[in-house]
């Protein structure tokens, strides 16, 4: 049966204003929930502007700057008591803890759903029979606009389930070389490497105790994980015996969740491709999934609420 898909973004939930950016609304959540305050700070360098950014960038830390949060935690070993020997690697454990502000972050915003109305132009341009993959936790689309549930695949989970996803894409995982100052006099020379091969060179040489060498793994394994499996296998399910005829993407950044977009433009050649963008960045990023994924048959149009 021939159907339109709607690709819905989180530009979609930002434009009924729903409390939905990284910075301010997920950072001051999780920020709030961490002991050591900077965290997600220090976490990479480079700017984040939207949530796309923030995921893909979930793959990048910079160790040099994470292991702030050791300081002030050398294991005493003149003490009897273990809790100050191990306090660096409970330092770990208290930060970085992203799942739980994820929950409240997304129960926050369904939250302010019961005053949102309609943009107008959606109204128009939404039909009974047509398909959704939202990339939201949200219920925008049901609950303002009166979706059926059915018609929705909330593919990286909603508000009420406990399946909510988030991150980079999987095996994209390259955290910036971590730099050692060889004399340890703050001025260098620095030695490059990858995080993981310096706490071992360390832990060989005995330049690093079992409790820092604990604390360092811990903290890798904790970034590491912040990653996040495709799940096509619920698209495709969700489209089983659906001929898409059109393919309408709204408020998606189009700079991650590659996968999806990989599994529409190979089983639906003859779709029509709309994309909004709603800025430059966002049409440079259109414009290069478009080459990608060799999609012929498109338009870009310019998002308007």
């Amino acid at each position: 049966m021939n159907k339109r898909l709607f690709i819905i973004g989180n530009g979609f939930d930002l434009a009924h204003k729903l409390p939905t950016s990284f910075n301010p609304n997920f950072k001051e959540i999780a920020e709030k929930n961490e002991q050591f305050p900077y965290f997600w700070e220090i976490y990479q360098s480079q700017e984040i502007d939207i949530w796309s950014d923030f995921e893909n960038l979930l793959a990048k830390p910079d160790f040099n700057e994470l292991e702030q949060i050791f300081e002030g935690y050398k294991s005493d070993y003149l003490s009897d008591r273990e809790s100050d020997r191990d306090a660096i690697i409970t330092q770990v454990d208290l930060n970085g803890n992203l799942i739980p502000s994820l929950y409240e972050f997304a129960n926050q915003a369904e939250e302010k759903l019961i005053k949102k109305v309609a943009i107008s132009s959606n109204i128009k341009l939404f039909k009974p029979e047509d398909l959704f993959v939202n990339f939201n936790y949200t219920h925008t689309l049901e609950k303002v606009y009166g979706v059926q549930a059915s018609r929705v695949l909330h593919v990286h989970g909603e508000v009420g389930q406990d399946n909510l996803v988030l991150g980079y894409p999987e095996g994209d995982f390259s955290p910036e070389k971590y730099q050692y100052d060889v004399r340890q006099k703050g001025r260098g020379p620095y030695r490059e490497s990858d995080i993981r091969d310096h706490i071992e060179d360390m832990m060989k040489s005995d330049m690093m105790d079992y409790y820092t060498y604990t604390a360092f793994e811990g903290l890798i394994i904790k970034v590491e994980s912040f990653n996040k499996a495709p799940q096509v296998k619920l698209l495709e399910e969700f489209l089983v015996r659906n001929e898409i005829k059109e393919i309408i993407v709204n408020g998606h950044s189009c700079a991650i969740d590659f996968p999806y977009f990989e599994y529409l433009s190979r089983n639906f050649r003859k779709a029509e491709w709309v994309f909004y963008a709603f800025d430059n960045k966002t049409k440079n990023n259109i414009e290069k999934l478009i080459k990608k994924f060799s999609i012929e048959d498109y338009k870009i149009l310019a998002f308007e609420n």
